[in-house]
């Protein structure tokens, strides 16, 4: 149990800037933490889900992984896409995930459906800890926690707008390179 460790953490709200990075609270845990936890720990900061070993990571990877399965199969559905090239293998199901994926996945705005898949993961990392508040799933699901923050964080107006524009300026320079190739 970490008591100490996770009575000390602060509050996380999904929306808010994160306290302090991922890989901040991974260097600060060096010393709080077994060298099996510490390891666990750095394999959900870094996002090498697939290499974990807690039963806690693994089911977060498992649920993480139905949750994208289940959007790449709505989006497939809509345009009309053989989805099965795009589906990772999982364990176990959870009928509520999928609910809430298809839930999401019906809202008319794009940042309405991202916002309620971020809201559902966080809300199953809860459901996941469950009553081991102290121990070492409350740790992980912290750092789950910063990651989802951290994206959110490097969300921007100005970020979306260059984005958008470096994919304009890419695909009309691929039409003109075709047009060139084609004349």
């Amino acid at each position: 149990m970490y008591y100490y460790l996770t009575a000390s953490l602060p509050a996380l709200t999904l929306g808010d800037p994160p306290p302090f990075s991922s890989e901040d609270f991974l260097f600060h845990c060096q010393g709080a933490l077994s060298e099996a936890d510490w390891n666990e720990l750095r394999c959900v900061v870094e996002n090498r889900l697939d290499e974990a070993q807690a039963s806690f990571t693994r089911q977060w990877y498992d649920l993480d992984t139905q949750m994208r399965n289940t959007v790449a199969r709505i989006r497939a559905n809509r345009i009309g896409v053989d989805v099965r090239p795009y589906l990772r293998p999982h364990g176990g199901y959870s009928m509520a995930a999928e609910h809430e994926v298809s839930d999401a996945m019906s809202r008319s705005h794009l940042l309405e459906r991202v916002t309620a898949l971020d809201r559902s993961r966080w809300n199953a990392l809860d459901d996941l800890v469950g009553e081991n508040q102290f121990g070492f799933p409350a740790v992980l699901a912290f750092a789950v926690k910063l990651r989802l923050m951290e994206r959110w964080a490097r969300l921007s107006e100005d970020v979306g707008r260059e984005r958008i524009e470096t994919f304009i300026t890419d695909n009309v320079d691929k039409a003109m390179q075709q047009q060139l190739g084609e004349a």
